[in-house]
């Protein structure tokens, strides 16, 4: 029974596609890009805080959701990494140092890309 459980985690850990980078710099970038166009957007028309957090949370969220579009396969983690790689960023050119929206916007792309992966999903019968 042992050498089933260890053939059947195998089998798992092979169906799972690796990591690209390119899906990884895909969220980095668009989680900066949507994240400081949405800010300078808001910046611009000065409106009151408000649409600003809206703004750092709407846009992530996009972004994420475009990452698993196109990543396919495991969006969500490439969301998530691209997400949190770009908070660094963000706090520092985009937010001003104000590091909890610059962490919301890089939660908030993992979030987007896991839910586009969770409605994305095909189910698949069971054997």
């Amino acid at each position: 029974m042992e050498g089933y459980r260890v053939k059947r985690t195998r089998q798992r850990q092979r169906a799972k596609a690796p990591i690209r980078l390119t899906g990884v710099l895909f969220a980095l970038a668009a989680n900066l890009l949507l994240t400081t166009g949405a800010d300078i957007v808001v910046r611009r028309l000065q409106v009151s805080l408000d649409y600003e957090i809206i703004a750092t949370l709407v846009a992530p969220f996009i972004a994420g959701l475009l990452s698993a579009l196109y990543a396919r396969q495991r969006g969500a983690m490439h969301a998530f990494i691209g997400g949190m790689l770009s908070v660094p960023i963000l706090a520092i050119y985009v937010f001003a140092l104000n590091w909890q929206l610059a962490v919301f916007a890089g939660a908030f792309c993992g979030l987007g890309g896991a839910m586009t992966e969770i409605l994305l999903r095909r189910r698949i019968p069971a054997k």
